[in-house]
């Protein structure tokens, strides 16, 4: 009987010390849980921080050049569906050296885009590929006022003479550039679906 009362006081202690708990989280507006779950999103915040700190000044550069380019992409792309947001970025990338080229930093032209845009063209040093060699010459390309406008100007030539509106297959679209003729380069086909993978920028096409 003893043993029985025992145990009936025990868990009435119990009872006692969570309803005591319980009080206190009433009174105390849930500090404890905020207390917690502060801690825990303070360690998800730093686990954030210590992967941002540990990529290289490339791998940073490389990412803000994708987000520059990705965000007009998307943007034209909603508009017009004619050239998917991979492959504007895909083609950023080559054509400029991730935005390190003359042309793009003075032109606002990080396709290679030639001739001349609303009259404004200059003269820039390029290589082209002749009979699967490549040869350094100069070329006139199109100076826009902007990577937006290079991007809609971009994207309605390239509609209209080398793809299909409407190709919605990534790797379609950059075996057709490259059958149709936009560059000379015979791996251009395989270096835009290389970029495109090595940096899944096809997640841009489904905004």
């Amino acid at each position: 009987m003893a043993k029985k009362r025992r145990r009936k006081k025990n868990n009435q202690s119990g009872v006692a010390t969570l309803i005591f708990v319980l009080a206190l989280f009433v009174i105390g507006g849930g500090v404890g849980v905020r207390y917690l779950m502060n801690d825990f999103f303070g360690t998800q915040n730093r686990s954030t921080a210590q992967v941002s700190t540990s990529e290289t000044p490339e791998q940073k550069r490389q990412r803000r050049f994708i987000s520059a380019m990705a965000k007009p992409a998307v943007r034209v792309y909603k508009k017009n569906h004619q050239v998917l947001p991979s492959i504007v970025v895909a083609q950023a990338i080559i054509e400029s050296n991730w935005g390190q080229s003359q042309l793009y930093q003075q032109a606002d032209n990080p396709f290679g885009m030639k001739g001349n845009y609303n009259g404004n063209t200059k003269l820039f040093p390029t290589t082209e590929y002749v009979n699967g060699k490549a040869e350094k010459i100069n070329a006139y390309f199109r100076v826009y006022p902007s990577l937006e406008a290079a991007i809609l100007d971009h994207d309605a030539v390239v509609s209209r003479q080398f793809l299909p509106s409407g190709t919605t297959n990534y790797r379609t679209a950059a075996k057709l550039l490259q059958t149709n003729g936009y560059a000379t380069d015979p791996s251009y086909a395989k270096k835009l679906i290389n970029v495109i993978g090595t940096y899944s920028l096809n997640r841009f096409d489904g905004y």
